[in-house]
């Protein structure tokens, strides 16, 4: 994305993902599309959700990731590679504390039951729609700019 439009749409990108909690999966499941509604959090670009071990995306390759703010003002879908990750890792620590953490300040409780499955979902295209009917396609590296700003610019010195 062009530096001047990134510009114009990075404060976006920040604000969705500071006043949003909640987030959509789509993922195909044999012949029929599972949606589900969790909890997120983002760790160095990733998107991480805590499902049921029973849900299709816990094996399942792909999905769509879809962020939206409550007054509807801007959109934000990933096209996502997914993952489980493992307890044994120490991702999975890190990952479930921040998510409760991020359901802590939303005053909602996290379901940590043994039979969950924590998703990385690792972002490979991406759409931000606001509010007067713009539409931007993303990278992941779009988003690292907008959520890490102050990484890019230490990198960029670099």
């Amino acid at each position: 994305m062009p530096e001047s439009i990134f510009k114009q749409v990075s404060l976006d990108i920040l604000r969705l993902h500071q006043h949003t909690a909640r987030s959509l999966l789509a993922v195909q499941h044999a012949d029929e599309a599972e949606i589900h509604d969790a909890v997120y959090v983002t760790l160095e670009g990733r998107y991480y959700v805590l499902l049921p071990d029973t849900a299709a995306p816990c094996d399942a390759l792909t999905g769509i990731f879809l962020i939206e703010a409550d007054d509807e003002q801007a959109r934000l879908s990933w096209v996502a590679t997914t993952r489980a990750v493992q307890r044994k890792d120490t991702l999975y620590r890190r990952a479930l504390a921040a998510l409760q953490r991020r359901v802590q300040q939303t005053k909602q409780s996290l379901n940590q039951a043994a039979n969950s499955c924590l998703l990385e979902l690792t972002p490979q295209q991406g759409r931000l729609t606001i509010s007067d009917n713009k539409d931007f396609a993303l990278s992941p590296h779009d988003l690292m700019k907008a959520l890490y700003p102050a990484a890019y610019n230490m990198e960029k010195f670099a």
